[in-house]
Parts: structure tokens; sequence; C-alpha cells
């Protein structure tokens, strides 16, 4: 009677435990995987809409009678390789606004069976598309349809003037939430299968042996339910009790996997579109990327680890994103700025920090944003961090960044030969720049020929 009334206990006792972990677990995870398909497809639509011509676009009439006009197949052109590049994506359309409240109207689209411009479509029920003509929006929940479940993200095209003329959109497929909610599910079966098998097979062993290996689960669990998702249970039994443990686990492994992937995925998109604005101006064409080039080879030369040169060429890239909340007419500024400009144009190193912080991003990933200004000296900017405060790694970006400025043609001053700018860097370490990155750039350099 005991075993059976043990074994009855501990199978009630499992189930809701698991499916108490699986209630507090599944809704944060599932908004996670939800907002990182938000953030995704509305920066490919923002940097999607950089490529489309608004001044074109108003040429095209949203009728039928557009398939014929060059204009219209140069649209679909550029619709066609915005969804190449982006295997994710099922459709990508442009519309404009239609005469009456709330309707809209289909200029180019590429991804359906029939491209069909001038369709009307009721978008009065549609906020977040309407948010788009203002600004990159995406849709907040998934949408059912006969071809699968998507999610879409919308961006406004601007003409030259600035002006927006028309709306660009991009639906994704929602495989990723799919296979998330399978793996979840199966997890789940698992692991209530495991907790079902361990209840019959340990219903006659003493409670006292049972409670210590159930207390790691149930421990384990709250601590997962607290945002631990790095945490695992450590259980040696032997048993089902170790099983249980080992799937409990491999779920929070999945989890966190997961949100690795999400935040990778954000990072990309941010870097496609940091790569798509400096491309606009010819004098930093280019510059992020070389910046990333230099640091990676310097960190080679100085014998960092492999952790830490991917953390530079993953990070490097995004090292001026900040200037993007800088206005061109400072940023392309053909003179040399006044007091007030270098001000605003010391914000960017925060900026980029307020930027990139919802990425939950580690504090030594983030000072390569925020601190690649600072000095040896403390004599820098944001947060006038001395050596003491300033890693290795901050240390070079800070002199990659600096030599490839100088370089490099900026609209108020030529570009300087390659020893004169290691010349100025070794005037300079010590007080700006850290010595030993400067020996190492300059051993580079001349290991390859460039000095």
């Amino acid at each position: 009677m005991f075993r059976r009334k043990v074994t009855i206990v501990l199978t009630l006792v499992n189930t809701a435990l698991i499916l108490s972990l699986a209630a507090a677990t599944y809704p944060k995870a599932f908004e996670d995987h939800l907002d990182g398909m938000r953030h995704t497809v509305r920066g490919i639509a923002a940097t999607a809409s950089l490529a489309i011509d608004g001044d074109l676009h108003q040429t095209i009439p949203p009728d039928p009678s557009a398939k014929g006009l060059p204009a219209y197949q140069e649209l679909q052109g550029r619709l066609r390789r915005i969804l190449g590049m982006n295997p994710g994506l099922r459709y990508v359309w442009t519309m404009v606004k239609g005469p009456r409240a709330g309707e809209t109207i289909f200029v180019g689209d590429v991804g359906g069976k029939e491209p069909s411009p001038g369709l009307k479509y009721d978008a009065s029920a549609a906020p977040d598309l309407w948010n788009g003509f203002n600004g990159p929006a995406a849709d907040r929940k998934l949408v059912k349809d006969p071809w699968g479940v998507s999610i879409s993200g919308y961006a406004p095209i601007r003409n030259r003037a600035g002006h927006v003329v028309a709306l660009l959109g991009v639906d994704a497929y929602g495989q990723q939430i799919d296979q998330f909610q399978q793996s979840f599910r199966r997890s789940l079966a698992l692991s209530l299968g495991v907790g079902i098998l361990l209840a019959v097979l340990l219903g006659g062993i003493v409670a006292r042996w049972i409670a210590r290996p159930l207390d790691r689960l149930v421990h384990g669990m709250r601590r997962v339910e607290a945002g631990e998702l790095t945490h695992e249970v450590q259980v040696a039994t032997g048993d089902e009790f170790q099983e249980a443990a080992a799937a409990f686990n491999r779920m929070t492994r999945a989890v966190k996997r997961a949100r690795e992937d999400l935040k990778e995925s954000l990072i990309r998109a941010i870097r496609s579109l940091m790569l798509a604005l400096e491309a606009k101006d010819p004098y930093t064409r280019g510059h992020s990327e070389s910046v990333t080039q230099y640091a990676a080879e310097i960190a080679k030369t100085l014998g960092k680890s492999a952790r830490e040169i991917e953390t530079l060429n993953r990070l490097t890239v995004l090292h001026d994103i900040g200037k993007i909340g800088i206005h061109d007419a400072v940023l392309q500024k053909p003179a040399p700025f006044s007091t007030e400009e270098r001000q605003v144009i010391q914000r960017h190193p925060s900026i980029g920090g307020k930027i990139l912080q919802p990425l939950d991003l580690s504090p030594e990933e983030l000072s390569l944003i925020v601190s690649h200004h600072e000095r040896e000296d403390g004599s820098g900017y944001p947060q006038g961090l001395d050596r003491s405060r300033i890693s290795d790694l901050v240390a070079i970006v800070s002199v990659a960044d600096a030599y490839d400025a100088m370089v490099s043609h900026r609209p108020h001053r030529r570009a300087m030969k390659p020893a004169e700018a290691l010349a100025e860097l070794h005037r300079n370490a010590g007080t700006q720049f850290r010595p030993e990155v400067v020996e190492a750039l300059d051993r580079m350099l001349r290991r390859k020929g460039v000095v």
C-alpha cells in the first residue's frame, strides 16, 4: 500500500513540477523568439528600403499598366535581389496609400505566384503596417495563412527630398517558432515520461532517499524560472532522477542556444544597417570593415586567444554605430569641427552603447563600442578611463580606428601615408595609445611590406 501511495504521489508531484516548469519558462522563451524575429524583419526592411529609389518608385503607376514600364521592371529586379539575399523571406513588396481611408495599393511584389500591381488592400485593421509609413515597424503577432506561419516587417521608402513615397514590406516564415514549439513539446513529453517512470520504479524507496535529488530538481527549476538559463541541475544518482535532470538540462541549454542565436541575428541585422549607412559617405565607406581587419591582425600579432580574436571580428565593425545618431551635416563637414561640433561627435560612443544595450552583450563586449576613444592618460571620452581600466581589446580597436582614419581621406584633410600615420601613433604612444599595441601594428605593417 505504501509503495502504491508513494508511486501515486511521486507521479503527481513530478508531473506537476515539470508542467510548472513548462508553464514558467515557455512563455518567456516563446516571446524571446518572437521578439527576435520582430527585430530581424524590422532590420531587414529598414536596410532593404535604402536600396529602393524613392524617386523612381514615384514614376510607377499603382495599376496593372505598370508591368510594361522599365521602372517597374527595375523595381522588381531590386525586390528579387532583396528576396534572394535573405533566405528566410517568402515575400517582398511595396505599396502606396490609396485614395480612401485605410486603403493601400500594391506596386511591386516578388515571391508570390504572379505580380499584381494595382491590387488594393484594406489596411485599416493593420496598425503595424501603417506605422511602417512613419519608420521601421513589425507585426506584433504571428500571422497564420494557407502558406504557413509568418511575421512581417515594414519600412518607409523615401525620395531624395526625404519625403515618404511608399512602404516596403517583407514577410518571413515562422519555421523557427514551429521548430521551437515542437522541440519544447518533445522535451516536455520526455520529461513527463521519465518522471512517471521514475515514480513507478522508486515507489518502494524510502522518502528520505527520494527527497535529496527531488530537492535539487526543484531548486534548479526555481533558478531557471528566475531567469538563470545557464544553471544546470547536477544529479548523479544513476537512476531516473539523473535522466530527468539531464532532460531538464537539455531543455535549458536549448533555450539558451536559441537566445544566443537570436542575439547573433540581431547583431548581423545591425551590422548590415551600419554598413549600408556607412556606404552613403565616400569618406567613410569601408572604414568599419578595415578597422575590424586591422584589429584582428594586431590581436594575432599580440598572441591573443581565438575567443578574443572572434570577439573583435564580430563586434569591431559596430564600433561607430552611434554615429547613426549624429547629423550628417556634422559628420560630413568639409572643414575642422568647432568646439560644439566636436562635443556632438564625442557623443557617438555613448549613443552606440545605448543602441546595443538591449542585445545583452557582456561588459567586455560592450566596451569595444563605448570605450574605443578612451586614452591611456585618462583624457579620453566619454568616461575619462585610464590605462588601468581600459582592456587590451579596447586598446587594439582604438589604435586600429586611429590608423585607418589617418590613412583615409576626410572632407577636411588629405590621407596620410602609412609611415606618417605610424609615426603619429608612436608619438602619442603612452598618452593616447597603448605602446605595445602600437608596436604590434608596426610589426604587422612591416611584415606585410606596407611600411
